[in-house]
């Protein structure tokens, strides 16, 4: 195809690149899915990246086995996840998609075919080229394997709903309780309304998981912090804080909306959503305090809300659009560091810009 001059579109099952532009020619992962090597007792699994996450932690379970990534969309693969750098807010307790890929089989635009990285926990001879992949949403490669570090499921996961009376009280609540996180694997605010059993318009989600020892005791602790607050009965779910975000981001988009991810410095995070609070006036939101982040969906002001992010170190990334809007909207909306560098591997690998063209940064 390349050869042909032909533009090519990587896809997997397309849940993370509506807003991508087409190509001459859509290429799907979608014939290499299934387990291809499962190594329980060297904790790795080697999967096609057309196999669906949902598919490949149902195998696994059979083990009391996963791999620590969460999808909002159940048709979601571990390519697209992967090609996308897509993270929950468990990565706080378990790292990030860049943290569980082990190794990877690639194929370059030129038809090579690589395969980089080992499948073991320490590999650190030569260059760590998955680690270049993972976030490159295809534009310089297309994925066709992955090999994950395994993880045992937890022995225990319990999540407590503290109430909250309003959204300022929650920016302030959350980083004290993020204080004392150990084993916690999400620390997020969200609309109350929607969490079962909390009379109050916003909650404050804690989940820990691990030994039940380490449970108990943390949950103990942020018991006694929600008490200060006056709150003296947290309400205990069995919906962890990274499920219950994957809920509110599967919620359909409609109409002018738009749901967007934007990220600052965790310190930054509760200034940031109190001074931008007008241009996201009627939003329903998401906020992840481990990693700086709020995920909104409504109709907000774009523009001016990539201006506070930008001011303070930040982005606002456009994830979806509703079917009623009209235009093109920039999906990225601001020029990282190390841009140079991108730019240059990209023409080393794909001259002629064949890889999801218009789709990235670069």
């Amino acid at each position: 195809l390349s050869a042909a001059g032909r533009s090519i579109r990587i896809c997997g099952a397309g849940t993370k690149s509506t807003l991508f532009a087409p190509a001459d020619v859509t290429l799907s992962s979608a014939g290499l899915a299934g387990v291809q090597t499962y190594a329980r007792d060297d904790l790795y699994v080697k999967v096609g990246a057309g196999t669906r996450l949902d598919d490949l932690q149902a195998a696994l379970a059979e083990d009391g086995m996963w791999v620590p990534m969460v999808s909002p969309w159940p048709e979601a693969t571990v390519g697209g996840i992967v090609a996308g750098g897509f993270n929950a807010p468990l990565r706080m307790r378990y790292g990030g998609v860049r943290d569980l890929v082990l190794a990877m089989t690639t194929i370059l635009p030129d038809g090579r075919i690589i395969r980089a990285g080992r499948p073991v926990m320490k590999n650190v001879a030569g260059y760590d080229l998955t680690k270049l992949f993972i976030g490159s949403h295809g534009t310089l490669g297309f994925i066709a394997d992955v090999t994950f570090k395994l993880s045992p499921r937890p022995r225990l996961a319990q999540t407590l709903a503290v109430p909250v009376p309003t959204m300022g009280d929650g920016l302030a609540w959350g980083p004290r309780f993020l204080q004392g996180a150990l084993v916690a694997s999400a620390v997020t605010l969200c609309d109350g309304r929607s969490v079962p059993g909390v009379d109050s318009d916003y909650a404050l989600l804690y989940t820990a998981e691990g030994l039940p020892e380490d449970v108990t005791a943390e949950l103990c602790n942020v018991r006694a912090l929600a008490n200060e607050y006056g709150v003296t009965a947290p309400v205990s779910l069995d919906l962890s804080g990274s499920r219950a975000w994957a809920s509110w981001m599967a919620v359909p988009v409609v109409g002018t909306e738009r749901l967007v991810r934007v990220g600052v410095a965790p310190k930054d995070l509760p200034e940031f959503v109190q001074a931008s609070a007008a241009l996201t006036d009627g939003c329903a939101a998401v906020v992840d305090f481990a990693h700086g982040q709020l995920f909104l969906r409504g109709d907000l002001d774009l523009g001016g809300l990539r201006r506070q992010a930008v001011s303070r170190g930040g982005y606002a990334v456009l994830l979806r659009t509703g079917p009623e809007r009209t235009g093109a909207d920039d999906i990225w909306g601001y020029t990282p560091q190390g841009l140079d560098l991108a730019q240059a591997i990209k023409r080393q690998w794909d001259p002629d810009g064949r890889l999801n063209p218009g789709t990235f940064i670069v």
